[in-house]
């Protein structure tokens, strides 16, 4: 459902003749509350769309597990 939201934003914007988006971002409310007025839900999340690759300025590489360390 959420990729289906994204693309229909950008469907609207190509119906209307606008320039593409460089990325997209969406919240989505989802879940019952955490608690009382808490304002979160056990589903909240954010989605983020990277239409454009010339907008990734750069990246890391996770580090390895550290033996020497626990895993939690």
């Amino acid at each position: 459902m959420d990729c289906a939201v994204i693309q229909t934003a950008h469907k609207l914007n190509r119906d209307a003749n606008k320039h593409p988006y460089d990325s997209v971002r969406g919240v989505f409310w989802e879940g019952k509350p955490l608690y009382p007025n808490a304002g979160f839900a056990e589903k909240n999340h954010i989605q983020i769309c990277v239409c454009n690759p010339n907008c990734i300025k750069g990246y890391f590489l996770p580090r390895g597990i550290d033996a020497a360390f626990p895993n939690p």
